[in-house]
This record gives structure tokens, sequence and C-alpha cells, in this order.
């Protein structure tokens, strides 16, 4: 990596560190809200400022605002703004990326220049158009630092290498390594993380809160915000002390909440979760609300909500998205956001950042009617 930022934060400073926007303006605004962020306060973005998102555009301008008007407010490159360098490269892929995508900033910067895309631009074209209209945004965007050191951490988009000199991994490796948290590295501090949906990672109930695995001194904070459905934006919270670091979290995901009106804690052993891209599953045995299947390959037996399952035509099964496999426990006045309540019995609910199955009945009827 030749892009590395080294820099100083004292023991008593408050980081806030986030990554994965990817183009949602409103969702981060509501996120520096709810942490209650101020001037005073560390702000690292880990990455994927923009791409997928419905505002890319506002997203970009607003947080080059942010940063030059306090210098505690630091930004990242991940692999959504290493598109610059495609740009200035004039990779000519660019313009079949360009034509294949709904939500993306030089889409978003074309327009706004007037300029229409067909398949019969160069890629030289759309460079001299947006620089023209956006050379600020766009040397900006490339001179971000791939990482950044500080006295306890170490900051990057994807991971790091498994070398004994961290510094040499390769720049493409460190916006694009996939599942680091599987992976080792040799720094000795921790690094922090985004790219990789932390819900990928879970065993039991699916969760997309911030996962510290202490042993292996990695953080992994990406909500899938726009790359799951029901995703969200996380905040990791590093309260700096002269001992130990604390550590919290916070996070937004745009889906109305609501109040439990019963408990619900049965204790029927339902866990586990099918993800992206393992949807094949060989189904065993059907009740009337779940069914029991197995993934090939794998031991494990899970529930699968009946109206997830999909029969291809050539009669093999698979699950039509992520889906919990978990019952998940709630109390009556607990917030929850409704994921899911067009199945039959249970409805899948997010609490806590953890997303599983409950009986309708604890919902409000206000919100089932809807």
């Amino acid at each position: 990596m030749d892009k590395i930022k080294e820099m100083h934060i004292p023991k008593d400073a408050r980081i806030i560190v986030t990554s994965d926007i990817h183009g949602e303006i409103g969702l981060f605004k509501e996120l520096l809200e709810k942490v209650d962020f101020n001037s005073e306060d560390y702000l690292i973005i880990n990455g994927d400022i923009c791409e997928k998102g419905r505002n890319s555009k506002e997203t970009v301008k607003y947080i080059m605002e942010l940063a030059s008007l306090n210098p505690r407010v630091q930004v990242i490159e991940g692999n959504c703004e290493a598109l610059v360098g495609e740009l200035l490269a004039e990779n000519p892929l660019l313009i079949r990326y360009l034509l294949s995508r709904r939500y993306c900033l030089f889409n978003e910067w074309l327009a706004d220049a007037g300029f229409p895309l067909n398949e019969q631009t160069s890629i030289s074209e759309v460079k001299e158009v947006l620089i023209e209209h956006f050379s600020e945004e766009i040397e900006w965007l490339s001179s971000l630092p791939t990482a950044i050191e500080t006295e306890d951490y170490i900051f990057v988009h994807a991971g790091l290498e498994n070398l004994g000199n961290w510094r040499e991994t390769d720049r493409d490796k460190a916006i694009s390594i996939p599942s680091f948290l599987e992976k080792s590295h040799q720094a000795e501090k921790f690094v922090v993380v985004g790219h990789w949906p932390v819900v990928n990672y879970s065993k039991d109930i699916p969760s997309d809160n911030p996962i510290i695995d202490r042993e292996k001194k990695i953080i992994s904070i990406d909500g899938g915000n726009r790359v799951k459905d029901k995703g969200q934006l996380n905040a990791f919270i590093i309260q700096r002390n002269a001992g130990e670091d604390m550590f919290s979290h916070a996070y937004v995901d745009g889906i109305p909440a609501c109040r439990a009106v019963k408990d619900f804690s049965e204790t029927f052993d339902m866990k586990g979760a099918i993800l992206y891209p393992d949807y094949d599953i060989v189904p065993f045995e059907e009740d009337e609300y779940f069914t029991l299947c197995r993934q090939p390959g794998k031991d494990e037996l899970l529930y699968v909500k009946n109206e997830y399952i999909l029969q291809e035509e050539n009669g093999r099964y698979k699950v039509k998205s992520d889906v919990s496999c978990s019952l998940i426990a709630v109390s009556k006045g607990d917030a929850v956001s409704v994921l899911d309540d067009s199945c039959s019995g249970f409805a899948l609910i997010k609490k806590d950042g953890m997303t599983g199955w409950v009986r309708k009945e604890i919902l409000p009827a206000a919100v089932l009617a809807n």
C-alpha cells in the first residue's frame, strides 16, 4: 500500500467508525444524529461511501464538506471509490458497468452534466465530461488513503494480507479481500474493516451487528446496508480510555419499528440462516409453517419458512433470498422492525440488529393490517 495515513488519537477521545454508506445520505445523517456526533469526536468513514444507494452524488458532496470543516473527520477509500482510478485510466469496461447500474455516482454526475450515455459512448468521452464538471470531487476521491494507522488501530476497508509487514499489503487486496474475519493478519493492532456484511458470518441467529474478535484482533462492522435487503448502517464506537478502550455500537436501517404487544419465547430449537450464495436446499419434512431442510454438503438441519422455498424446473429446491431460520425471543414492549408479515402464522422481524421469526400475534394489529 502506498497511501497509509498515520494519525494520533488521544486517550480520552471518542472514535465513531462507519463504513459502506453506499449513497444513503439520509441514513448517514440519521446515524450521526443517533450517536450525537459532534466536532470533538473522531469520525472514521471506512470506505464505500458511494454506489448501490440512491444518492451517491449528495453523499460524496456532504462528506467532502464535513471533512473539509473538521480534520477529525477522515475518509478511507473502498472498492467503490476505486472506480475513479478506472475512470482516469480509461478502462473501457467501465462503460458496461455504468450501463448496468441503476444507482451509480458517475451516472448521477453524467445526468447532472446533461450527457446521455449509450453503448457507443467511449470511456474517454465520459472521462472528459466528468473531469470538466466534477474535477474537485474526482481529485478528492483519488487522494483518499487506503489505510489509517493510529496508536492501537488500523482502519482499512476490506483487510490486510497475512504478512510480517502489513504495510506491504497489495492495495487491491486491502479494498477487496472477502470474509476477512475468517482470515488472519500479523499487525499488532486491532484491524477495523467493512466491506463484507457481518451477517455472512452468522452461525445462530442472523445478526447485522459489528463483530469483535479479540483473539484475531479484527473488528468487522459492515451491516450490509444496500447489499442485504434487511441490512443496516452501523456505527462502531470506540471510547478511548487510559486503561482499556470501551466498545459499543448503534445502527439505523430505515425500517419502521413498533412495540411488541405480547411476550414470545418459544423454546423450540430453531437457529441458523441461509445466506447468499448458498441457496440450494434439500427438504426432508414439511410442517404447517416450516420445512426441515439440509443444504448440500452441510450436516446442519434448518427450519425454512415454507413461503421462502422455491422448486425449480429441474426439480431441485432453493430459497428465494437470504432468510433467517431462527426464532427470536421478544418481550412485551420491545421495539422491533417488521421485515415480512406476509407469511402464514409467523412474521420475520429484526430486534437489536438480529433477525428471526415470531408468532404474528405478538405484533400490533395495526401493523399487520398495513
